[in-house]
């Protein structure tokens, strides 16, 4: 169970990572575009990745009293929402 907490841990830290590169992209396009759209990417990503940030603070501060099951739940879920961000921050980059 600690191993999957702390896969879990590792890996909603590359998803602050990859927030951090979105909210920095989609910055830059608002301040050159002005667009609409382009302010909702920048406010969707803030919102995640205080989210993000949230979780990894908790999940650093109670891995003990997470049980089995739902360490299993929250790596799924966490491995699943890694691999979109991913997807979005290529997609974005290139």
């Amino acid at each position: 169970m600690e191993l999957l907490m702390q896969a879990t841990c590792a890996l909603t830290a590359l998803n602050v990572l990859l927030l951090i590169l979105l909210t920095w992209l989609y910055g830059r396009n608002f301040l050159r575009l002005r667009s609409n759209f382009s302010l909702g990417l920048l406010l969707f990503t803030l919102a995640f990745l205080a989210h993000y940030a949230t979780s990894l603070y908790f999940y650093l501060t109670n891995m003990a009293f997470y049980v089995d099951m739902v360490g299993v739940h929250v790596f799924v879920i966490t491995l699943i929402q890694t691999i979109a961000f991913a997807v979005l921050s290529f997609i974005s980059w290139t």
